[in-house]
């Protein structure tokens, strides 16, 4: 198998391993989060949950909570102040005003100086509740005579979606008769009945993946303070401060030169922390004219954040004898939950995007039901398209006796390659992962994996080696930045993205590998948005590929200052000077220098003769620059019991350019655990009145370090066109594989197909036939 070699540059700074800039903090446990922050007069908030999926809010009695001692109000809709609605978006239904849509849906929210008191004064408030059929499977909800989840949606406010990925396509929504069909979307290419007539294999089945919580450590925490003079601060723990600022002045119409979002630290995000209650709190402050916190309890979150959605994918596939993929049909039915948003236009990109293929149909679906309304998790609507395309080109392999890998490489895209929708690949590296995957000991050993002792009764465990593509388009926003020299030399980079992956140090390093300076000389601010530049949402991949052009841009900018400075004070072209290590120099001479602290203070000091050095960067993004991951898993299935251990385990991903190796692989081995997680434990579990059953962490089973082997990762770098120094998208292919790796090595193991996730023990064994429906 022919190997690529890919020259990669060298730089001082850039490249190089180095150690997260406030890894310190968090580790000691100086970091302030948003829990931590405590205002004068502050009250605190807990919201009153509908206990039913569906119902009619028939009245709401408050009078024994607002006569418990250290209560300040009770505020339920009709309290709030007068605001944007529109019932189709959640983030315009503050609180549930005449219905109830899903279980935990908060109604009212009581306002009290210690929070033990505001929860006492919760479980008081009484709220009569007429009970409606709920609608809970998305699939029966799309038949005709199906009840209606909810009254029909319009104006549907996509934002949030695109902030992850940008595809220049538009979804439909749903016009006429009501229906719990909110939107849908259709690709079609070439001749799906000769493409099915030309394969020696066809391989038909419908794949089934769960409803799955982000899982960050720190649960949604938002503080929000209005005072005297219509000055409205909110503090929360987000990935999106401009787009709270944007959503909140035009919710609660108060111009945006009026409100001031601050992104405290995350605490993990994972796409969880776009925008959730921040306006509901906002509004809180408004009507008590005083600071208000609302922290959520883990189960709180767990029953109305916005997890990632359950999804349906039925797919049929052709191949020749060959391994040439001729034919695709899906159809993709994604549980948007209570209010439309359910990434299913990516999800039908992605189950088209990973293979060349001349004849296609893929059909989308978002269906409302009565759940909590889902969001954003790491590439959302990804793995879900990926668990069916990936187990069914294992499976079309198999029938045809080929190797698994020969196949994906014969038929994976690349550049200038069609997505579904027509739009063509920039440059990918999905080839170049695949080989590096090739050259594992997981890949190379995998016939090896069956000779192994037996197990104490004598009984074999069942091996074996399954490998999956993921991957990722990525979205796109305008950045900007400064970079700023300070009086006493050093540097100040202030940007507008929240940092939740350690980009703040990649940005560091831009900004000392452009000015030749080490990075000990840099601080990078991220700042609130009356003080920061603007940046899109720390979502979608994009945070390096966009805000880290505008950084490198700034730097420049910087730099060109710092030279003319220093060519006018040394009497020569700036193109004849250089600098480094904070010193500005003639080319190959040392007796004329000037350093970086003599030009601040020169350009800072009092009657300074020369302005400031400020750099300011600004991009658009207009090209997508798609990450793919190869991964690849040993298990071992336990043939009486159906668990599945994982032995060994590997990813390839294409980064571009690692501009941080080591945060690079803690992004791919994070990604891939997360999706280990998918595959093989985690989903939120409903009964059929729509109540969610496992609210905590103790059923709600997350993977442990006990779980998972040690990860290898292997960064592979094919350069974009655009990412600063030909970096690409990270942070979200890596969780796309999983659940299709786990189900292929099962099937290798065991000889069985499982195609619901999560694969747990109970399916395994059902698979095998040994528990019955």
């Amino acid at each position: 198998m022919a190997k690529e070699t890919i020259t990669r540059q060298e730089y001082r700074v850039v490249g190089k391993a180095v150690t997260r800039i406030d890894a310190a903090g968090k580790v000691t446990g100086k970091t302030v989060y948003a829990d931590d922050m405590h205002l004068p007069r502050l009250l605190h908030a807990k919201l009153v949950m509908a206990p039913y999926a569906h119902a009619r809010i028939k009245s709401i009695d408050s009078a024994k909570a607002r006569r418990l001692p250290g209560v300040e109000a009770v505020v339920t809709a009709a309290d709030l102040p007068p605001h944007r609605k529109n019932p189709s978006n959640r983030r315009e239904v503050l609180l549930a005003e005449d219905e109830v849509l899903f279980y935990g849906q908060p109604v009212a929210a009581v306002l009290a100086s210690d929070p033990h008191v505001a929860e006492e004064a919760r479980d008081l408030v009484r709220v009569e509740y007429e009970e409606l059929p709920p609608v809970v499977d998305p699939v029966a909800a799309m038949a005709e005579d199906s009840p209606l989840a909810r009254s029909p949606v319009s104006e549907v406010d996509r934002t949030e979606e695109k902030g992850h990925i940008a595809t220049g396509v538009e979804q439909r929504e749903e016009q006429g008769k009501p229906s719990n069909i909110a939107s849908e979307m259709s690709f079609k290419r070439g001749d799906l009945e000769e493409g099915f007539a030309g394969a020696d294999a066809v391989v038909e089945g419908t794949w089934w993946s769960g409803m799955v919580h982000q899982s960050y450590i720190e649960p949604h925490v938002t503080i929000a303070d209005y005072d005297a003079t219509g000055e409205l601060s909110i503090w929360t723990s987000t990935q999106a401060p401009f787009y709270i600022r944007d959503e909140v002045s035009e919710i609660l119409e108060i111009p945006e030169t009026k409100v001031r979002v601050t992104a405290t630290e995350v605490g993990g995000g994972f796409g969880g922390k776009i925008f959730l209650y921040e306006t509901l709190v906002a509004a809180l402050a408004m009507v008590v004219r005083r600071p208000v916190k609302l922290t959520m309890s883990r189960k709180e979150d767990i029953l109305a954040a916005t997890p990632a959605p359950q999804a349906v994918v039925e797919l049929k596939t052709g191949m020749k004898a060959d391994g040439t993929l001729t034919a695709l049909q899906a159809r993709l039915i994604y549980d948007s939950g209570a209010f439309p948003g359910a990434p299913m236009l990516p999800g039908c990109l992605i189950i088209g995007g990973y293979y060349k293929c001349a004849n296609l149909g893929i059909q989308g679906y978002e269906v409302l039901t009565n759940k909590v309304s889902v969001g954003a998790l790491r590439a959302p609507g990804a793995h879900n398209a990926t668990f069916a395309i990936e187990s069914a080109v294992d499976m079309m392999a198999r029938k045809l006796g080929l190797d698994p890998l020969e196949v994906r490489l014969k038929n994976a895209v690349e550049k200038g390659d069609p997505l579904p929708s027509g739009q063509p690949y920039p440059a990918i590296g999905l080839k170049e992962c695949l080989q590096a995957i090739s050259e594992t000991a997981v890949w190379n050993e995998r016939r090896d994996s069956r000779k192994h002792p037996n197990r104490p009764d004598g009984h074999p465990p069942a091996r074996g080696v399954g490998l999956a593509v993921g991957g990722w388009l990525g979205g796109l926003q305008p950045a900007s930045a400064t970079v700023g020299l300070n009086g006493d030399g050093t540097i100040n980079v202030i940007v507008g993205a929240a940092d939740i992956t350690g980009t703040n140090t990649s940005f560091a390093q831009i900004a000392a590998e452009e000015l030749n300076v080490p990075m000990s000389m840099v601080n990078v601010t991220t700042g609130d948005t009356k003080t920061a530049p603007y940046a899109g949402m720390s979502a979608g991949s994009k945070t390096t590929f966009t805000v880290g052009r505008a950084v490198k841009l700034a730097a420049d900018e910087a730099r060109r200052q710092i030279l003319e400075i220093a060519g006018h004070r040394l009497e020569t072209a700036p193109d004849d000077l250089e600098m480094k290590d904070g010193v500005v120099r003639i080319k190959g001479s040392t007796d004329k220098t000037l350093t970086f602290g003599r030009i601040g203070h020169m350009s800072t000091g009092f009657a300074a003769r020369y302005a400031p050095v400020v750099g300011t960067g600004t991009i658009t993004a207009r090209r997508q620059a798609p990450g793919f991951t190869v991964q690849i898993a040993e298990v071992e299935v336990d043939p009486d019991t159906g668990e599945v251990t994982l032995l060994r385990y590997a990813i390839a991903q294409d980064a571009g350019f690692a501009i941080n190796p080591l945060s690079v692989e803690g992004q791919m081995q994070g990604g891939a655990s997360q999706g280990l997680g998918i595959a093989l434990s985690e989903e939120m579990v409903y009964d059929d009145k729509g109540r969610l059953l496992n609210p905590n962490f103790l059923d709600y089973r997350l993977p442990t370090t006990r779980d998972l082997p040690p990860i290898e990762a292997i960064i592979v770098e094919v350069p974009s066109e655009d990412g600063p120094y030909g970096a690409r998208i990270v942070g979200e292919p890596s969780i796309v594989a999983g659940a299709a790796v786990i189900a292929n090595a099962v099937a290798d193991a065991a000889g069985v197909r499982v195609y619901d996730a999560p694969i747990t023990p109970e399916r395994v064994l059902r698979a095998m036939g040994k528990i019955k429906e």
